[in-house]
């Protein structure tokens, strides 16, 4: 415990109270600062079944922002069993001056205490080495888990990035663009809307529950005409066989989410749509991709034989989980395996 930072400090909770031009100035000029933890992302989320955003800063005594977080509370299910369903995702965990481990422990400790986040467990989505911040995770009881992600460094040339594909995957790409498979941006309301059914395929096969409509068309409407979400392609014969829904923040593309139909499988659309996108984000000046996700590494993991086919470095910063309940949160995780089965 640091009473000087205490002291220096003050709390800003709830979206409405932050100024808005700040805290996006913030994480924009913070060498860590990810599209996750930005006011567009929190937007994004509002009014959407299932989903409550929630926002909380720290300041100095100058009133300048010091530290901001981004929880997006996520229930699976609605009613009084949602209450008992409901999770806080932090990815990027918070975000802090310096990355200083005292100014962690002090939102951490904020967030722990704010009763207005009702939640069986939080999970910090780290998304970069966090070194000294460890502690101030530690300090809460928080269960640290490794958990890989995928980055491919956009700023080789384009051979090295081919010489990076796995052979297989490049004959795949190879004989996606012989069979006319196109690649291209959707531009239009009409194009956005065709996307998700396209989603709500794939998750079915996966037996995973999908966020609503409303998520990705509030993050077209509100974030495509200032660049910061791509919904991406690929075409076959002028029909829509698969999709990428990308978001682009301070030179990197992340994938946000993805999937193809079925029926288009034989023409290697999951293949030559990640090409296509690493060429567009290098005429761009985008420095890195971020893959996402890539799961345990003791675990095998399908999406991340699949990534890891591209090339790219398979980096490990890990996350944190903090049940609320552990009795609640471990009898939910037998209960989502249940959903997954009975669906």
């Amino acid at each position: 415990m640091n009473p000087e930072i205490d002291n220096k400090q003050h709390t800003i909770r709830g979206y409405e109270n932050i100024d808005r031009k700040q805290w996006a100035s913030f994480v924009e000029g913070h060498p860590n600062g990810t599209i996750f933890q930005t006011p567009e992302y929190y937007e994004i989320h509002n009014n959407v079944p299932g989903f409550q955003p929630y926002a909380l800063a720290i300041c100095d005594n100058s009133k300048q922002i010091t530290g901001v977080m981004v929880i997006i509370i996520h229930q699976v299910y609605s009613g009084l069993i949602g209450r008992f369903t409901a999770r806080a995702i932090i990815a990027g965990g918070p975000l802090v001056k310096d990355n200083d481990a005292e100014l962690v422990r002090f939102i951490l400790k904020e967030y722990l205490t704010d009763k207005k986040v009702r939640v069986i467990y939080s999970q910090f989505r780290n998304l970069f080495e966090l070194g000294g911040i460890k502690k101030a995770f530690e300090a809460i009881g928080a269960k640290y888990e490794d958990h890989l992600n995928i980055l491919i460094d956009l700023r080789k040339s384009e051979d090295d990035l081919w010489k990076g594909v796995k052979s297989r995957k490049r004959n795949n790409i190879r004989q996606a663009q012989r069979k006319g498979l196109l690649v291209r941006r959707l531009t239009t309301d009409k194009e956005a809307e065709a996307a998700y059914p396209i989603l709500q395929e794939v998750y079915k096969r996966a037996k995973l529950p999908l966020a609503d409509k409303s998520l990705f068309m509030n993050a077209f409407n509100q974030m495509y005409s200032n660049g910061m979400l791509r919904i991406y392609g690929t075409f076959f014969q002028d029909e829509l066989a698969g999709i990428m829904y990308i978001f682009s923040y301070n030179g990197r593309f992340y994938d946000w989410y993805a999937g193809s139909l079925k029926q288009y499988y034989q023409f290697n659309p999951n293949d030559i749509l990640p090409w296509e996108i690493f060429k567009i984000a290098q005429t761009e000046k985008i420095q890195l991709f971020d893959f996402g996700g890539a799961g345990k590494p003791d675990v095998p993991y399908g999406v991340r034989n699949y990534k890891i086919q591209f090339g790219g470095e398979l980096v490990n910063y890990g996350r944190y989980e903090l049940p609320d309940n552990r009795v609640t949160f471990f009898i939910m995780r037998i209960a989502f395996k249940a959903w997954q089965f009975i669906h």
